[in-house]
């Protein structure tokens, strides 16, 4: 698998992640659930805190970014 083909599955799965964890706060504020619009917020929050953190030790370590941050059309 070539580096094109592996970040295009990387992306896959974290928009997959991210839709999820968004539609669990869009869900838990539909039916005024407080304190689950809360702990869904905190989870995708903490998503893209930890993906954060990932990609600012790999540059660090090895100069670059894991994956690219895809190009506006």
């Amino acid at each position: 698998m070539n580096q094109d083909n592996m970040n295009a599955q990387y992306r896959r799965l974290l928009d997959d992640l991210f839709t999820n964890a968004e539609r669990d706060v869009r869900l838990a504020r539909a039916v005024g659930d407080r304190a689950g619009k809360a702990k869904a917020q905190a989870r995708l929050e903490t998503l893209r805190a930890a993906l954060e953190i990932y990609a600012a030790c790999h540059v660090h370590a090895h100069g670059e970014r894991p994956w690219p941050r895809e190009v506006a059309p």
